[in-house]
């Protein structure tokens, strides 16, 4: 009997040590489930120590994988270079394939990062496949971990054991993760070895011979997992000698033989009082044992949900706590009819703070804006940080509370946030635009309420910063909208159903062309035609604009190609550039690669850079600007006058022209102010060397005017609208160019 509960016994133990393994794959996936931004080393290396400190695991190998598409795996490779700072750092066994799963992050380094477990070379393979496809909690099959570069190399005998779990990501949260349709993310998991996972149970010195089988698959003999050193006596094993045990666990059944190997027959006694000592020290242990795993169980389980449920910056509550504690208050609303507010908050310029002072400066700003926030707010306010400068706010409002109320506490919070901040021994100031929506008129489900406050926020942004707004009907309909601009803009995109247009730019004393400005056109199917200044802001902001960009100028060369084999005369091609464009690292390789596939000469281009950009990157643009200009490509700061217009940029950097926004040439006739403001533009960009451009000249009043104040180029309506690129050879502009080429070669 005593040797029947020692069997019952040592099998729990290793139960409990599995579900211990498996808290702590659970507790690793809802931290980086958590988190609202690709996971660094230091995160990771920091929630392995709290889990090996806490769970007492020292042997344990932590792991993640990160899903790659193929066209992802250039980017993927790059970005773990800069966070390993390995500039070797690539995905193994070379190959293309389909997708990937390289070892992203373990804990110690003992594995290979970067090795491909989908590789068909990796022993462990089909268990990844398993997971991705699973849920839950799996149990590997008994393995030896083997990272091969080949198929010839030597398998191994089994050693290990591995805990995978999948990690899929909502649609919110995807961002600039990488991840398949259906949102997986990874594998996430644990790799323990057999032997030291069973001694740290008291294997082989609790009187007991054992064997260990996997009996999973039921059409083939169970894989021995273990045997104990003293399990290799066959005699042991006769029928009725031994007991048996069964048990599942992550997908897998294992079954457990124990048999007694050390008995003394020579003292009676003994033999009598042995079984009930032994069943009461048992009894004795396994309280104390149960008692000190549940109050170690629960310590965990309090520091996991602490660090899961707080911003670890901030100390605010986490995007994981407050999408949580978001439906508790909702549910409490529905049952006493009270009213909640969602409020989207997002600093206004701070990545120019970021970028300006660097990310440690950020988060000491970001630190006192919670602090600010909160004492600003109701206390039964609750404030959480979704990531990043984005911050969301629940209120609760009783009855007798209403909208008025709601302004005054916006109006303070943005009066109280946008006070200077002294930090590192310098004054900063931020603002912030708020987006509001209720419960119930605006939805009836935190996720509704989220994306219509965040709507509301991005008006308030488009509205000049630092306001707040209410979501009305209106913002859904742009909303729906603007989702329909996207999907059709990436059709037309890959169906070549967008065209560019060329509107002559003119020398006002010759009138003679000597420019073009290459503009989209759109005219689709189900939309109709759809305006430049409609979609181009949805471009920018779903990132289509990288690919729109990339087919402007690749059109723009093939029509400059295109004309000079007609035998015309090509003025230089301005083509508009956005900040997103001008931040990527190949910007520049890309375009020299354009001009070189098509024999284009630099000159023949011009790039339009709105100003905007210079506000948000001007040291990270400049050195940008000085190459394309000593390449020969001419320079035009756009929509001057309209921004945060600084004379430095005119004076620091290497522009050929400044282009006067259209705002000011319509109304220079009739508004004074405006007249004065172009004619000191086009003064201060001659003293400085520069060519003026007028945009939107439509009447002769405007023409005669700018013509006064010393304009160099005129734009617009009174000299030709934009053209097709068939239309080019026909148009009197351009045939009076060519005519004025043809005279001067005779």
């Amino acid at each position: 009997m005593s040797q029947f509960k020692a069997g019952q016994v040592f099998v729990q133990k290793i139960y409990t040590a599995l579900e211990k393994k498996g808290i702590q794959v659970s507790a690793m996936v809802s931290f980086i489930q958590s988190l609202n931004e690709p996971m660094s080393p230091e995160q990771f290396d920091r929630m392995t120590a709290s889990l090996r400190s806490e769970f007492h695991s020292p042997k344990t190998v932590y792991f993640f994988s990160k899903y790659v598409g193929q066209n992802n795996k250039q980017q993927y490779e790059q970005q773990q270079r800069k966070f390993m700072k390995d500039p070797y750092f690539a995905i193994t066994p070379p190959g293309n394939r389909p997708e990937y799963l390289p070892l992203t992050y373990t804990s110690p380094n003992d594995f290979p990062l970067g090795y491909d477990l989908f590789s068909p070379y990796f022993t462990d393979r089909e268990q990844n496949i398993l997971a991705r496809n699973n849920h839950s909690l799996l149990l590997s099959k008994p393995t030896y971990i083997g990272f091969n570069k080949g198929p010839n190399e030597q398998i191994l005998s089994p050693n290990a054991l591995l805990i995978h779990h999948s990690i899929y990501l909502p649609i919110d949260l995807r961002g600039d993760n990488f991840t398949d349709e259906n949102g997986f993310y990874g594998v996430v998991g644990l790799h323990v070895k057999i032997k030291s996972f069973l001694g740290g149970l008291g294997a082989g010195s609790n009187g007991l011979a054992f064997r260990i089988t996997d009996t999973t698959d039921k059409r083939a003999p169970g894989i021995l997992v273990y045997d104990s050193e003293s399990g290799n006596d066959s005699s042991l094993w006769q029928k009725d000698r031994f007991n048996r045990y069964a048990f599942s666990y992550g997908g897998r059944q294992w079954q457990i033989d124990t048999c007694p190997y050390r008995l003394n027959h020579a003292i009676n006694w003994f033999r009598v009082f042995l079984p009930l000592l032994v069943s009461l020290l048992l009894a004795f242990l396994m309280g104390s044992y149960i008692r000190m795993f549940y109050f170690a169980y629960k310590k965990s389980l309090r520091s996991i949900s602490y660090r899961i449920e707080t911003d670890e910056l901030t100390g605010l509550s986490s995007r994981y706590h407050v999408q949580k504690q978001f439906d508790h208050l909702l549910a409490e609303c529905k049952e006493s009819s009270s009213k909640l507010a969602a409020l989207f908050l997002d600093l206004d310029h701070f990545k120019t703070i970021n970028d300006a002072f660097g990310h440690e400066t950020g988060d000491k700003l970001l630190l006192k804006v919670s602090q600010r926030l909160t004492s600003v707010l109701p206390d039964n306010a609750l404030v959480g940080r979704l990531g990043g400068d984005e911050f969301l706010v629940l209120i609760k409002f009783k009855e007798e509370q209403d909208d008025f109320s709601v302004d005054s506490m916006l109006k303070e919070m943005i009066l109280q946030l946008s006070q200077s901040y002294f930090i590192d021994n310098r004054n900063l100031n931020i603002g912030c635009s708020i987006g509001v929506a209720f419960y119930p008129e605006d939805g009836q489900d935190s996720e509704t309420l989220v994306k219509k406050a965040d709507m509301a926020m991005y008006q308030a942004k488009l509205a000049g910063r630092s306001s707040f707004r209410f979501y009305d009907k209106q913002m859904g309909a742009q909303f729906a909208r603007n989702v329909r601009i996207e999907n059709r803009l990436r059709r037309a995109l890959r169906h070549e159903f967008l065209e560019l247009h060329f509107q002559p730019k003119v020398d006002l004393k010759t009138e003679r062309c000597v420019g073009m400005e290459a503009l989209m056109r759109w005219n689709d199917e189900e939309l109709g035609v759809v305006s430049p200044a409609e979609f181009i802001p949805v471009a920018e902001q779903t990132g289509v604009i990288l690919a729109l960009g990339d087919w402007a100028f690749e059109q723009a060369c093939r029509h400059i190609v295109q004309w000079q084999q007609e035998g015309l005369q090509v003025p230089p091609i301005a083509v508009n550039v956005s900040a997103v464009q001008l931040k990527r690292p190949e910007f520049l390789t890309n375009l020299l690669g354009l001009l070189d596939k098509y024999n284009v000469s630099p000159c023949s281009l011009e790039l339009e850079v709105t100003e905007s950009i210079l506000i948000e990157d001007a040291k990270g643009c400049a050195e940008l600007l000085r190459q394309l200009s000593r390449l020969g490509i001419k320079l035009s700061i756009d929509d001057f006058g309209t921004g945060y217009s600084s004379l430095s940029y005119l004076k620091d950097l290497p522009f050929d022209c400044v282009k006067i926004d259209q705002v000011f040439i319509r109304d220079m006739i009739e508004d004074h102010s405006h007249a004065a403001l172009t004619r000191a533009i086009i003064r201060l960009s001659h003293d400085l060397n520069l060519q003026v451009i007028a945009e939107g000249i439509t009447n002769q009043a405007q023409l005669d005017l700018l013509r006064e104040y010393g304009c160099d180029i005129g734009q617009g309506y009174l000299f030709s609208k934009a053209l097709g690129a068939n239309s080019m050879a026909s148009d009197p502009i351009i045939m009076a160019l060519n005519q004025h080429q043809g005279d001067s070669d005779h």
